[in-house]
């Protein structure tokens, strides 16, 4: 055996005893080459949804549960390469079912350029002018019932005036604008 692969043979007899200064050392030997691997086996559209670095964590979680195995390699190439398709079919395994089930199928999302650019936007976060105009006509029957000091009530609190403020306009007490208030939108919700 020459020196390269002595040293190999004990760095993985170390690994399998538990050596964590071993395993940090394979980590760093060896984890450019899986997040290359993962990098060119991921999906473009899964980018969005998964970083290279999961991949690479998952494959030396599988690695490190099973040391013992460890002693079949024989030649640095030998992990390299079993790390590699290890990463590969790791990432396979979650292209297929992001890609081929229909519970994760990422074909049927679209990107918020891609709406855009077919005229779809994203909802305005305002009302749409027939829900305005619901809500007015309903309020508008709601005071019709009220009298002319309950209405002026409601109109001073709609344009941002405290019940305190309503109370003093009116001289009325900040209770009764309150509780006026509070059967109004009882009344509202039912």
């Amino acid at each position: 055996m020459n020196e390269q692969q002595e040293t190999f043979a004990d760095l993985m007899r170390l690994v399998r005893e538990g050596s964590d200064d071993a395993a940090w050392r394979v980590v760093d030997r060896y984890g450019e080459a899986i997040r290359r691997a993962v990098r060119r086996a991921l999906n473009s559209r899964l980018r969005s949804k998964f970083d290279s670095l999961d991949f690479v964590q998952i494959v030396w979680q599988s690695l490190f549960r099973v040391r013992d195995k460890l002693s079949r390699f024989d030649h640095p190439e030998e992990l390299a390469a079993y790390l590699v398709a290890m990463a590969r079919n790791k990432v396979g395994m979650e292209v297929r079912r992001r890609m081929m089930t229909q519970k994760f199928d990422v074909g049927h999302e679209q990107s918020l350029d891609q709406l855009q650019a077919c005229g779809e936007g994203v909802p305005d976060r305002q009302p749409a002018p027939i829900d305005v105009a619901i809500a007015r006509e309903r309020w508008n029957r709601l005071l019709a019932d009220q009298p002319p000091r309950y209405q002026r009530i409601v109109h001073l609190r709609l344009q941002g005036h405290t019940c305190q403020d309503i109370a003093d306009t009116l001289h009325v007490d900040e209770r009764t604008v309150r509780r006026f208030l509070k059967r109004l939108l009882n009344t509202a919700a039912e």
